[in-house]
């Protein structure tokens, strides 16, 4: 079982990932300056820290937890 849980820390991490660009994408698609008052980087800051910080930290474990093994 210990062997599974840096795969699947990896598959996990990848797919925040995948979906933080997604989730960019369709942000994009969305945005239009006249009726928001923040700029675009704002909102990719805001799904950094919702995707890629998370991202990172699963993956981090993955790593710690494949060394151990």
């Amino acid at each position: 079982m210990k062997q599974k849980v840096p795969v699947l820390c990896n598959i996990a991490g990848i797919i925040l990932v995948i979906a933080f660009v997604i989730k960019i994408i369709a942000d994009y698609a969305q945005y239009t300056k006249s009726f928001t008052s923040a700029p675009f980087s704002v909102w990719v800051l805001a799904d950094a820290l919702s995707f890629l910080l998370p991202a990172l930290i699963v993956l981090v474990i993955g790593f710690i937890v494949k060394k151990k093994l």
